[in-house]
C-alpha cells in the first residue's frame, strides 16, 4: 500500500468502526442479564447502582461494552415468555411483503411507460413524482390520513400499504436505468410486430433484475422501520409492527431490550447481505448517464 493512501485508509477504518460499533454494542449487551440492564441504563435507584448517584442526586449511566456475567436470560424471556413479540414480528411481515410485491409489479411498468410512451405531460408528472419522493414522510401523513378517511380504511393496514405501493422511489430508479437501455432493441421488437406489452415482458423486464433487487433492499429497510404511519393509523396495540413494539420495550420491559433489538436487526441484515451486490449494481446502473 502506497504511503499517500494511508490517511484515506485510516479515515475509512475509523468511519467503519463508528458505523459498526452500535451493532456490536447491542449484540454484546444482549447477553447481559435484565437486572444488570436496569441497574446500568435505567433511572431506577437500586442497591446495585446506588453508588452511581452523586451527592446532588444525579444518576449516571454505567456504560460498558461487556456484561459482568454472560447469560441468555434476555433471549429466554423474549422467545419463551413474550408471545407478543412473535405477533408483532408477523405484523411487520404483513406490512412489508405486500409493499415489496406491489412495487416489483407497479414500479417497472410505470417506469417503462414514463420512458417509452410519448405524452407531452409525462415529464411534468414525473417532476411531481420527484417532488413527492423528496418530501418527508411526516408531511405526507396528513393527506394520507384524509384520503384514508374517504376510503374508509383508517385503522387498517391498507392505510399504510396503499401509499407505500405507489411510492415514487422505484419508478425513479428504474426509469434512470431505462434511459440507458438500447433503443435498437425496442425498435427491432417493434419491427417484428411486438407491441409495448410484449416488448416489456420479453425484452425489458428481464434486464431490470438488478435495479429491482436494489429497490427491494431499499424498500424493505424503509418499510421495516415504519413508526409514524403505524402510530397514526393503527390504534390496536396488538396490531402494531415490531418497530413500534421495540420502542415500547424500552419503557415497558427494558430487561430484554437488547435481545429484541438483535432479532429486529436480523431480517434487515439478511436482506442486505443477500442483496448487497444487486444494490451496488442497481444504483450504479441507475446513475450512469446515457
Amino acid at each position: 500500500m502506497k504511503t499517500r493512501h494511508i490517511p484515506s485508509m485510516i479515515c475509512i477504518m475509523v468511519s467503519a468502526a463508528v458505523a459498526v460499533f452500535p451493532i456490536v454494542f447491542i449484540f454484546v449487551n444482549s447477553f447481559m442479564s435484565g437486572s444488570e440492564i436496569v441497574s446500568r441504563y435505567s433511572a431506577e435507584i437500586l442497591p446495585t447502582n446506588a453508588d452511581d448517584f452523586t451527592s446532588h442526586g444525579i444518576h449516571f449511566v454505567r456504560f460498558g461494552l461487556l456484561p459482568r456475567e454472560f447469560t441468555l436470560d434476555q433471549y429466554k424471556q423474549l422467545l419463551l415468555q413474550s408471545p407478543g413479540y412473535l405477533r408483532m414480528f408477523w405484523n411487520s411481515v404483513l406490512l412489508v411483503v405486500p409493499v415489496l410485491i406491489g412495487q416489483c409489479v407497479i414500479a417497472p411498468l410505470a417506469a417503462y411507460a414514463f420512458e417509452n410512451i410519448k405524452w407531452k405531460y409525462k415529464e411534468a408528472i414525473f417532476f411531481m413524482y420527484i417532488i413527492v419522493m423528496l418530501m418527508p414522510t411526516q408531511i405526507l401523513l396528513v393527506p394520507n390520513f384524509i384520503v384514508a378517511g374517504w376510503l374508509n380504511i383508517r385503522e387498517s393496514y391498507l392505510a399504510i400499504i396503499l401509499p407505500a405501493l405507489f411510492h415514487p422511489l422505484g419508478v425513479f430508479l428504474i426509469r434512470q436505468q431505462l434511459k440507458n437501455f438500447p433503443k435498437e432493441c425496442l425498435e427491432a421488437a417493434a419491427l417484428d410486430g411486438a407491441g409495448p406489452w410484449r416488448t416489456y415482458w420479453y425484452i425489458v423486464r428481464s434486464n431490470l433484475k438488478s435495479v429491482v433487487a436494489a429497490l427491494v433492499v431499499l424498500l424493505f429497510a424503509d418499510n421495516w422501520n415504519i413508526v409514524d404511519q403505524a402510530v397514526v393509523f393503527i390504534k390496536n396495540t396488538f396490531d402494531n409492527p415490531l418497530s413500534v413494539y421495540l420502542g415500547n420495550v424500552v419503557t415497558g420491559d427494558p430487561g430484554m431490550f437488547f435481545a429484541v433489538s438483535v432479532f429486529y436487526l436480523i431480517p434487515a441484515l439478511l436482506v442486505f447481505l443477500l442483496g448487497q451486490d444487486y444494490l451496488t449494481e442497481g444504483i450504479a446502473l441507475s446513475s450512469v448517464k446515457s
